[in-house]
């Protein structure tokens, strides 16, 4: 019996281990899985993106249209606008000599209306000779052409008003009917401009969160370390240290344990600046679109500024509270709190 109790306290272990063996594998599968997932979700919102993109390609080109007959139909407006103020000018002029015209071809048949019909001929009676009839003559007959080119200017200054003021009518209604083909014009490019705002604020939004997903389950493109580097799985611990050495405390991140000199590359596009503290020694960190990351300890800077990934932001020392040379690697997802950067480092390193 007591070799029995043995035999089962035995196997009690090796089945917790089997167990955690057969997990792990099986937790990297489902990461894996959603990985996969997310970024099939990526590939189909990219070929959403090309879809929509053809269909940008043609709001573009019916708003370079509406855009071409908008500039067309504002220059209709001003040259009709500016034909119209000239007509209006033209008219103004005709119409206040016609009134002067009329006021003249007035005065005569009124003239005529008071003198009587027999006035004339009374006039060529009563002449005292031959000559005299002959000039009187002349005279009647030279009134009776200014009252003909009188009355012939006034028919033709009434032709020409008319005229105008039928072009008037013609240019105002061109103007009113530009303008209604502006309005429709305008408001159709309002909405091109609109659809295109919310195809495209749509289409980036879900990109964003199809790339946010993919940040969760692989944040880092490459591993930090660019050489042989050991990672202990040393997140959340706790630390003893002297008040002088920075007291004891969590551990915020993991080692990655490589030889001084060893190159420290950003695992993302986006900016690294220094992070140098009393701490952490000589430290860089690296913003990117969804977070940043730490590196402590370090020998020497590398670059600063905007970095793509890969590029060296620094190398492996051992400045600051440590011993031993390696890099102490944080990852501070959305720029808030630690989280255990460990399973993420063994899918790049």
């Amino acid at each position: 019996m007591a070799a029995a109790g043995v035999v089962r306290r035995t196997l009690v272990p090796f089945a917790c281990i089997a167990m955690l063996l057969t997990a792990v594998p099986a937790a990297a599968q489902t990461d894996d899985q959603a990985l996969r997932e997310a970024r099939q979700e990526l590939r189909d919102t990219n070929a959403k993106i090309r879809e929509r993109a053809a269909r940008l390609r043609e709001l573009g080109r019916e708003m370079n249209r509406l855009a071409t007959e908008i500039s067309r139909n504002e220059h209709q407006v001003l040259e009709a606008e500016s034909r119209i103020e000239i007509l209006q000018h033209a008219i103004e002029k005709l119409e206040a000599r016609m009134k002067t015209l009329e006021g003249r071809l007035s005065d005569r048949n009124r003239e005529a209306l008071i003198v009587g019909p027999g006035a004339p001929i009374l006039y060529l009676l009563t002449a005292t000779s031959i000559a005299d009839a002959a000039n009187r003559m002349s005279f009647l007959t030279e009134m009776n052409r200014r009252d003909a080119v009188l009355a012939d200017k006034v028919e033709a200054n009434d032709e020409r008003l008319d005229r105008n003021k039928a072009e008037y009518a013609r240019v105002a209604r061109a103007r009113e009917l530009a303008l209604q083909q502006l309005r429709i014009s305008q408001q159709q490019l309002r909405v091109r401009l609109l659809e295109s705002r919310r195809i495209m604020a749509f289409l980036q939004e879900h990109k964003e969160e199809v790339l946010f997903e993919i940040s969760r389950y692989r944040p880092f493109a490459v591993c930090p370390v660019d050489g042989p580097v050991a990672i202990s799985d040393s997140f959340g611990i706790w630390v003893h240290r002297s008040e002088k050495r920075g007291g004891d405390h969590v551990h915020q991140g993991n080692d990655m344990m490589a030889a001084s000199g060893t190159p420290i590359v950003a695992p993302f596009d986006g900016t690294a600046v220094n992070a140098t503290n009393r701490i952490g020694g000589i430290s860089v960190k690296v913003f990117g679109e969804y977070g940043y990351v730490y590196n402590a300890h370090l020998s020497r800077i590398g670059q600063l500024g905007p970095v793509e990934t890969g590029d060296v932001i620094g190398y492996v020392g051992a400045t600051g509270n440590t011993d031993a040379p390696h890099d102490h690697f944080e990852w501070h997802p959305n720029d808030g709190p630690a989280v255990d950067p460990y399973p993420f480092l063994l899918r790049v390193c």
